[in-house]
């Protein structure tokens, strides 16, 4: 499953980041990484945004990087 198609609320687990390596690294500098667990907390209209939870950090995405972005929905 993609980080785009999650629902708001939803709890995920990080599997992989299919991604160039300057999106990778700019990911990996706001704490987006494999095994990392995250919420989605808001999308904006039309999905063209995803505000995420990791740890104590927010961090909106844009779709584009989280279509790029696989995970694993967790209890």
């Amino acid at each position: 499953m993609l980080l785009s198609e999650v629902q708001t609320d939803k709890k995920v687990l990080i599997k992989e980041i299919n991604a160039d390596a300057i999106l990778k690294k700019r990911l990996r500098a706001l704490g987006i990484t494999k095994h990392i667990k995250a919420i989605v907390l808001e999308e904006s209209l039309g999905k063209q945004n995803i505000k995420i939870s990791i740890g104590s950090a927010e961090v909106a995405l844009r779709a584009s990087e989280a279509k790029q972005i696989e995970v694993e929905e967790i209890k």
